[in-house]
């Protein structure tokens, strides 16, 4: 008994709750006929949003990179992201404003700002990636309530981003030619620096540079055998001379045995000037042997200078053919000594050259890797340039990397929303679901007494006598047949009014 009570309360109020319903039916069904109007109406004057796409391919350079390499080298989807700044910037969407006045109401009570972004927050812009190549398209969308509007507009975002790309691309092509024109004119101006730093040494060190070196010993060599062959001519004079001047009688003045002491004096002379150039061929001036040979000739020659006057220089002492043979000998000597000399200035200047071939060839080895060096910059600079201005060219020509639009957008036919079918549904539904509840609220809260089981809810322990069941009289039935006929006549008007309020507004579904 304890539980039967909640479910008999339950039965009760779904009892009463029928019977408020059956009661009111018809002001019920008015009432939610009336919101579904209302509703209906309210859903067709919602504004319409139309939208307009537009989309952009991105056409890949028509000539392959093996032959022209672009010097535009960033990632396509980085670009975008920079195109799309410069594009919805302030001064760009402010231009399409002006130029098409858009938002007329908006901007009399709005701030410049604000309807720069409520501008923004209606163009959408959409990557589509592809498989392998990475960006492949995209598509710029437009949405407002004019929708004549809305294709203008998109077009020219989407020419604005393929104006931009182009001024972008050529101005990065022009950029890097620019920089590498001066790169290259520094490197220029370097390598005629290193060339004519080289230039110079080598003029300056001519015929001693490392790579006269085989030349120059050459020419040593050559001067070497004149040379000893030089010397080996003024012995062969001086002991000729020596002979005829020994052949001759001797005066009792002029003692043998000195013309015989200058003969062998001159002879050792000769001898250890011999020994003294073929040492010096080999070691330098401070050598032992070199040295011990010199303090030898010294001796000589002192010991030459210490003897009388040679019988030779006395031209009446010998015959006619002597004196003539002694004449010719003596002037033959004096060339041959001077071509000695000469021999030997020449072998000095020479060997000077070769000793010099180490230092001047660490000298000109940096010079040269200096010079290797800019020649070498000098020349991958150039091609560098020959290539920027290729890719300037290219870009130029538009034969690069570009955005075309594969789709230009069209007037739509139709709004992307509102969908008013299933708001029209909802709002329906929602109007006969809300006129009864409020109906069963109200009677519920009202606490009225509609039926023996409501009475016997409420007062569970007072007995009932009787009941007095409900009388219908023909006025009853009367008034319920035009009551019947008023509901008939009110919905044919609300339906009516409604249609010639769709007929006028003719909103899109």
């Amino acid at each position: 008994m304890v539980h039967a009570q909640p479910n008999n309360a339950s039965a009760a109020a779904v009892k009463q709750s029928l019977s408020l319903l059956k009661k009111y039916r018809y002001i019920v069904f008015l009432s939610s006929l009336f919101l579904a109007s209302l509703g209906i109406a309210a859903i067709s004057r919602m504004p319409d949003v139309y939208r307009a796409t537009t989309t952009i391919l991105v056409d890949p350079q028509k000539i392959p990179e093996r032959y022209v390499s672009s010097t535009v080298t960033s990632d396509p989807n980085d670009r975008l992201n920079t195109l799309k700044q410069q594009v919805l910037s302030t001064s760009r969407l402010q231009e399409i404003i002006d130029r098409g006045n858009l938002y007329p109401k908006l901007r009399k009570h709005k701030s410049r700002e604000e309807v720069l972004d409520y501008m923004r927050g209606k163009i959408k812009i959409e990557l589509i990636q592809g498989s392998e190549q990475g960006l492949s398209s995209f598509t710029i969308s437009y949405e407002d309530g004019e929708r004549t509007v809305v294709a203008p507009i998109a077009n020219q975002l989407a020419a604005s981003f393929i104006d931009w790309n182009l001024a972008v691309r050529q101005q990065q092509a022009h950029d890097t030619a620019q920089f590498l024109n001066s790169e290259l004119e520094q490197a220029k101006k370097s390598l005629e620096e290193q060339e004519g730093h080289l230039q110079a040494f080598k003029m300056q060190h001519v015929g001693s540079t490392p790579d006269q070196l085989d030349a120059n010993l050459q020419a040593l060599s050559r001067l070497e055998s004149q040379l000893q062959a030089t010397t080996d001519s003024i012995s062969r004079l001086d002991e000729e001379r020596i002979l005829l001047t020994q052949t001759k009688p001797a005066k009792s003045d002029d003692p043998l045995v000195s013309l015989s002491e200058r003969g062998r004096l001159l002879e050792e002379k000769h001898r250890l000037e011999s020994e003294i150039w073929k040492l010096k061929r080999q070691f330098t001036d401070t050598y032992p042997d070199v040295v011990i040979a010199q303090d030898e000739l010294k001796n000589i020659n002192s010991r030459l200078a210490a003897l009388p006057p040679s019988p030779a220089d006395k031209s009446d002492s010998f015959d006619s053919n002597t004196q003539v043979r002694l004449g010719i000998i003596n002037k033959d000597l004096e060339r041959r000594k001077q071509q000695q000399v000469e021999l030997q200035q020449q072998i000095a200047a020479y060997q000077g050259k070769v000793d010099s071939v180490p230092v001047l060839e660490t000298q000109l080895t940096e010079l040269t890797r200096n010079y290797e060096i800019s020649r070498q910059n000098y020349q991958s600079l150039l091609d560098k340039t020959l290539s920027a201005g290729m890719s300037q060219d290219l870009e130029r020509q538009q034969q690069a990397e570009r955005f075309i639009i594969l789709d230009p957008a069209r007037t739509p036919e139709k709004p992307i929303r509102p969908k008013r079918l299933p708001f029209m549904a909802g709002a329906v539904l929602g109007s006969f679901l809300i006129a009864p509840g409020i109906l069963i609220g109200f009677g519920l809260l009202a606490g009225r007494v509609g039926s023996e089981d409501d009475l016997k809810a409420m007062l569970p322990k007072v007995p009932i006598l009787g009941t007095i069941p409900p009388i219908t009289s023909m006025a009853d039935i009367r008034r319920g047949r035009a009551l019947i006929l008023q509901t008939i006549i009110a919905s044919l008007i609300i339906c009516l009014a409604l249609i010639v309020f769709l007929h006028k507004v003719k909103p899109i579904l």
